[in-house]
């Protein structure tokens, strides 16, 4: 499998991750939500019933030792009559009244058993009470939908509704937004990845042009300029170190930047590789040397910081002293810039501004 094949891959995973998740929570929610709603609408009922229980127990007391023509006139003025609550008085398999005048007439031959059944099948809030020593039995029926209206829960549960389905698009757009996130950064690192790649091969390409130069050479028996001035590499070499050297443990990094002054005089290129091998005497193993033009040079000092560099620069400058060039009117002039852990060494290389 390709690496761009591997990325997509990649990608592809993390968002099925992300619309697991959002699925799960969008689950929870539900549940979550639903139990409470079920619960909230149960304790309503239950707390109605008891109420209508405590009302029709009253209404009972205040029916006792009436004849039915009193009892329906307290009935219709103590229960608000609707069409989804009314009350009824029966006795035996009777129904004596029910709702109004107008529905007892309607209703003549429905029998008290009758009235159960139906009562049954509306899953309605019934309650009853017998009226002491008359055989009589006074009820009140409610609907589930008018108790549960009267008291708001349908608008509450509404607005319930709404505010999940407004979390769950949220988070459905943040979905969105963190899979565009990730096919851009794929995009960018895929890039980042491509440059990479390419100064790798062109830098094993310089790698192989400088081995065969030099078996070239070494068959015609000629020493190399670059093998006796100590193995120094051009600017080209010096860029691909930089944009290689971001692993943490190669920092604090610091830049001796050495500019040798040659003064009135002309240096001939043996002089120049006598400075150069100078200069890569004074280093230590961890320290890489370039030209970067004629009598310009830098050292890459990996693992040093500016401290250490001062005392090694110091040292120099005063072992040069003691050199032919010196002698000879030459004068070296240096700079130290220093990257510490998370600078860009390549900014800090070329003298960039540097984002904080």
């Amino acid at each position: 499998m390709s690496r761009k094949a591997e990325k997509n891959k990649s990608y592809r995973g993390r968002v099925v991750a992300a619309c697991a998740v959002v699925l799960f929570m969008i689950a929870l929610e539900t549940i979550y939500y639903g139990y409470h709603m079920k619960t909230n609408r149960d304790n309503i009922l239950a707390a109605y019933k008891d109420y209508q229980s405590q009302m029709v127990s009253i209404l009972a007391e205040r029916l006792e030792g009436l004849g039915e023509k009193d009892m329906e006139s307290v009935i219709n003025e103590v229960v608000d009559i609707s069409g989804s609550k009314w009350a009824f008085l029966i006795k035996a398999d009777d129904i004596i009244f029910i709702k109004d005048t107008a529905t007892t007439a309607e209703l003549s031959n429905m029998t008290a058993s009758g009235l159960d059944e139906y009562m049954s099948e509306q899953k309605g809030i019934v309650s009853t009470v017998a009226i002491a020593g008359s055989g009589y039995v006074v009820g009140i029926y409610a609907d589930r939908s008018y108790v549960l209206s009267s008291y708001g829960v349908n608008d509450f549960e509404f607005y319930i509704v709404i505010a999940v389905i407004a979390a769950f698009l949220v988070l459905g757009g943040m979905v969105i937004e963190y899979a565009g996130r990730i096919g851009h950064m794929g995009r960018k690192v895929q890039r980042l990845e491509d440059e990479l790649t390419a100064r790798n091969e062109k830098f094993d390409e310089y790698e192989r042009l400088t081995e065969s130069y030099e078996e070239e050479l070494r068959q015609k028996d000629i020493e190399p300029a670059d093998k006796r001035s100590g193995r120094y590499y051009d600017m080209e070499v010096v860029d691909s170190l930089l944009s290689k050297s971001t692993d943490p443990e190669l920092y604090p990094i610091t830049f001796l930047f050495i500019s040798v002054q040659m003064g009135d005089r002309y240096f001939s290129r043996d002089e120049i590789f006598g400075i150069m091998d100078f200069i890569k005497g004074c280093m230590e193993s961890n320290h890489v040397t370039a030209e970067m033009s004629k009598g310009n040079f830098v050292v890459l000092m990996y693992m040093t910081d500016m401290s250490t560099a001062e005392d090694i620069r110091d040292k120099m400058l005063e072992s040069w002293k003691r050199t032919s060039a010196n002698e000879a009117g030459a004068e070296i002039r240096t700079e130290l810039r220093a990257a510490t852990d998370g600078d860009d060494p390549r900014k800090v290389f070329y003298g960039e501004e540097m984002d904080r």
